[in-house]
């Protein structure tokens, strides 16, 4: 026979009720023992396992650094380089005196052969240093007022009596070398200045008689 669908139906659902209470029940009750077990475990965490712990050392604190006050950055300073003269531009006039006969007869040099004071005072200080200078000094001397065979060798030249020697100013223009260079002729004649030198040199060089 058939049950009746009424039934069938109401019997049904009451065991569906009864599963599902069953099945909650033994999750939260403890029965079936499995499943209650395996929730203990997912609830209650796990104890931490304790590692020891390394001491920490403190680090040594760094020393400050020397403050460092920056300088300002100089500049290489260039000396200019001196200026390169002309040895011309430094020429400068010298005066000298010779006798009226000297004199003369360098103006009538210079006039014949147009050529300037500076040239023929240059020719004669050259003229000199090629015959020597001792000897030229030598040949300007006049003979001492005063001789003495006995005394002869104590008796100091006369300077100041010389041919060539006068009241008479000529002038010249020596560059800073050339001066230099005549200089040293003086000193080497033995003569006590530059004048004197000049005088001497011109009376022998020029054309003409020469002071007696």
């Amino acid at each position: 026979m058939t049950p009746p669908q009424g039934k069938k139906h109401t019997d049904k659902a009451t065991d569906e009720q009864s599963m599902s209470d069953e099945g909650v029940g033994n999750l939260f009750s403890g029965g079936g023992g499995g499943s209650a077990s395996a929730l203990a475990g997912w609830a209650t965490p796990a104890p931490a396992q304790s590692q020891p712990v390394a001491p920490v050392t403190p680090m040594p604190t760094p020393a400050a650094a020397p403050t460092v006050i920056p300088q300002p950055a100089r500049e290489a300073v260039q000396e200019p380089e001196p200026e390169l003269l002309n040895d011309a531009d430094t020429a400068k006039p010298v005066g000298f005196y010779v006798s009226q006969n000297v004199a003369a007869r360098f103006r009538k040099y210079r006039k014949q052969n147009d050529i300037t004071h500076t040239q023929i005072v240059l020719m004669a200080v050259e003229a000199a240093a090629e015959k020597g200078t001792a000897q030229v000094v030598e040949e300007a001397r006049r003979a001492p007022k005063f001789q003495s065979k006995l005394f002869a060798v104590t008796v100091k030249p006369d300077d100041t009596d010389l041919r060539g020697l006068g009241p008479v100013q000529l002038q010249y223009k020596p560059t800073r070398a050339q001066r230099a260079i005549i200089d040293g002729l003086v000193k080497e004649s033995g003569l006590p200045d530059h004048t004197k030198f000049l005088a001497v040199v011109l009376d022998q060089f020029l054309p003409g008689r020469r002071d007696a």
